[in-house]
């Protein structure tokens, strides 16, 4: 039987293996059996269709927090995470290729996954996915653009060449680390307006999100509002008593009927699930990807940021803007209706076009 290896191995929530799942079930469709290497498979409300093995662990390597500690470009994140060293990366890619070794796929589909996607590089054909910011531009690394606005320090530009030398020194590959990155195919679950690299794809196939398509009659103004919050999260009891939030977990679609507005953290999943059913948000960013979902959308005007430190009487001062953003929410729900359905099959026939 045909062998895919379904990969997951940086960032958190439940987003990455809730796509991998879905994608599984169709390769089942196929008579494809599915083998998941991911990081953390003890989701909520989910079961993985395949043999569950466990993802190699990147070394962490924190930026120096001497200078500026703060990511600007994508090569931060690749730094942090078995990039920084040219011994650790290829420790980190070995332990991948022995993963290879011993599923044997016919191909590769890797989410959040870069030490693999070079790993399987002219290995295994590899189908890359994920949300705009885990999936860089195609481009060469000294063209990457900054995904924070403010001013770049020296050591920021420098984790790039360090990152540029490594990858070049330890697979030998002289192609721009973009390419490599986007293996054979890519795929990106999100839509243009979200995705921080839009104008650098070039020709690239946007997937909206999994779960579509949204019934467009959830929104209820006078409904409760729900919540999606970590559960350690020091504002957690205070956003859900101020609001009176409904916290149920299950179903998305059956969560959001009826519901006024969502509170989270700006996960990309539960921000397009939102945006594409025309559900307003009040959103409390976490790290860098969060905050720069959180100015996507309220670029659209379709939900509010807020940053901590804030007490019930600033939480309150937000439904002022209630009104205007749910107006905007039901407006950007109609405009983007075209990505309020399942493109899945368009992944389907690359894997199996891979295989023949």
């Amino acid at each position: 039987m045909t062998t895919a290896l379904l990969a997951w191995e940086i960032g958190g929530g439940q987003g990455h293996l809730h796509k991998l799942a879905a994608i599984s079930h169709k390769l089942q469709g196929c008579g494809i059996k599915s083998v998941f290497a991911v990081k953390n498979s003890n989701i909520k409300e989910l079961t993985l269709p395949g043999k569950v093995i466990q993802a190699p662990q990147a070394n962490f390597q924190a930026l120096d927090e001497k200078g500026d500690n703060k990511a600007y470009f994508y090569t931060d994140i690749l730094y942090m995470f078995g990039f920084s060293s040219s011994l650790t990366l290829n420790f980190h890619i070995k332990a991948w290729q022995n993963i290879i070794d011993l599923v044997k796929p016919s191909f590769i589909i890797a989410d959040y996954t870069p030490a693999l996607v070079l790993a399987a590089k002219a290995r295994v054909p590899t189908i890359v996915i994920g949300y705009g910011f885990t999936v860089p531009p195609p481009i060469e690394i000294e063209k990457f653009p900054p995904i924070r606005s403010s001013p770049i320090p020296d050591v920021a530009i420098k984790r790039t060449q360090i990152v540029a030398e490594n990858v070049k020194q330890v697979t030998g590959f002289d192609a721009p680390l973009g390419q490599l990155l986007n293996g054979d195919r890519t795929f990106i679950f999100g839509i243009p307006e979200l995705d921080p690299y839009a104008d650098l794809r070039g020709e690239i196939e946007y997937m909206g999100i999994h779960s579509a398509p949204f019934p467009q009659n959830l929104w209820n103004e006078n409904g409760k509002s729900w919540a999606y919050l970590m559960d350690n999260w020091s504002y957690r009891n205070l956003v859900i008593e101020t609001f009176n939030a409904d916290c149920s977990f299950g179903n998305i679609k059956n969560i959001l009927r009826g519901k006024s507005f969502a509170l989270h953290h700006a996960s990309f999943g539960t921000s397009m699930t939102c945006l594409l059913a025309g559900i307003p948000q009040i959103v409390f960013p976490k790290d860098l990807e969060t905050s720069i979902t959180t100015q996507k959308l309220t670029n659209l005007g379709v939900a509010v940021g807020i940053l901590e430190p804030f007490t019930k009487e600033t939480l309150l001062q937000e439904n002022d803007y209630l009104p205007q953003i749910s107006k905007n929410a039901q407006l950007e729900a109609k405009k983007l209706a075209y990505w309020n359905q399942s493109f899945l099959s368009k992944i389907i026939e690359s894997c199996l076009e891979m295989i023949n």
